[in-house]
């Protein structure tokens, strides 16, 4: 009797391996991006379409009849997020397009048609491996990636024979902690080890694709390099600079300590008035001097024709000497 139900226990298992391998369609969708499953079938303008996820319980995603589509069984998980490619049923095609697709996605879909053509798809998700960085700082080597799903695996791997250790760090993101970051650092006891002579690979891998960061003597050596050319134009950059701004500092030192004076001539009372003219030039000596012999000379004119003028009130006149009177008869 146990016998029995142990052999019908590995018929059932059996069973669904092979609907799983040869009747299933196994399809691998990118996490928050836009995913196809397909269905086929003989084509009808009154076709019947139903799309379900078999997991625990029965999860209806979307129905087709009548040419539109039947929306009041739908699941609140797939709402808005499935369609069908309406105007290709006719034709036959019946697949199922998913737009930001979640992990909890994947599983067991069935496409049924009518008839006993029904369609089995399997959905996995996967949040591929993006980027891969490795750097190098001392006697360390890191290496890391993130955003990964399902969880990754991280090997190193030298150009030649040598000794290290290794320490890999596996964390969870995300709203829900489904993605994976993971991080190694390979750690020479030697501080004095030379990294240039050798060269050093990160691989990062899922089930669905790996990438490969690589640390070369070129690498390092373009480092080193970008670092010195880096720092000579900062420098040239520098020098260029000092004699401008040491220019500019002296000539507005010049501008704010000279004050440019000009000598301007006062006619009413014959003597000079100093002006300042901030944006004047003072005039030579020459100039000044032959200003000066034109106003004393026309003072002195002026003076002169006042004195000698007809009908002139001759103030002062008492203060001349008078003329001798003349000598009186006797």
């Amino acid at each position: 009797m146990e016998l029995s139900r142990i052999i019908g226990i590995k018929c059932v298992v059996l069973a669904f391996l092979w609907t799983l391998t040869n009747g299933d369609t196994e399809v691998s969708c990118v996490f928050q991006e836009s995913c196809i499953l397909p269905c086929s079938f003989l084509g009808s303008t009154d076709a019947v379409i139903s799309w379900s996820l078999l997991k625990a319980r029965h999860v209806s995603i979307l129905s087709y009849n009548s040419k539109q589509d039947q929306l009041t069984q739908q699941d609140e998980h797939f709402r808005g997020r499935a369609s069908l490619f309406k105007d290709q049923i006719s034709n036959g095609n019946a697949s199922l397009q998913l737009t930001s697709v979640e992990f909890q996605d994947e599983g067991r879909y069935k496409c049924a048609t009518g008839g006993n053509n029904d369609s089995f798809i399997s959905l996995k998700v996967d949040a591929p491996v993006r980027e891969v960085n490795i750097e190098k700082a001392e006697n360390r080597i890191t290496c890391s990636s993130e955003g990964i799903y399902p969880e990754p695996l991280l090997t190193w791997s030298t150009s030649r024979q040598t000794v290290f250790r290794s320490t890999t760090i596996v964390q969870q993101s995300g709203p829900n902690r489904e993605l994976y970051n993971i991080k190694s650092s390979v750690i020479f006891p030697d501080t004095k080890h030379d990294f240039t002579d050798m060269t050093y690979s990160c691989t990062v891998s899922t089930r669905s694709n790996n990438k490969t960061a690589i640390l070369s003597n070129r690498n390092l050596k373009e480092g080193i390099a970008k670092a010195m050319v880096a720092g000579v134009i900062m420098i040239a950059v520098i020098l260029g600079l000092i004699p401008i701004c040491c220019n500019k500092f002296n000539s507005k030192m010049h501008q704010s300590c000279s004050v440019p004076m000009s000598v301007l001539p006062t006619v009413e009372t014959g003597s000079m008035e100093l002006q300042s003219h901030q944006a004047q030039q003072v005039p030579d000596a020459a100039e000044i001097s032959s200003q000066l012999d034109l106003v004393l000379t026309e003072k002195t004119s002026e003076e002169l024709k006042t004195l000698i003028a007809p009908g002139h009130d001759h103030e002062g006149d008492d203060l001349l000497p008078k003329a001798a009177a003349e000598p009186t008869e006797m």
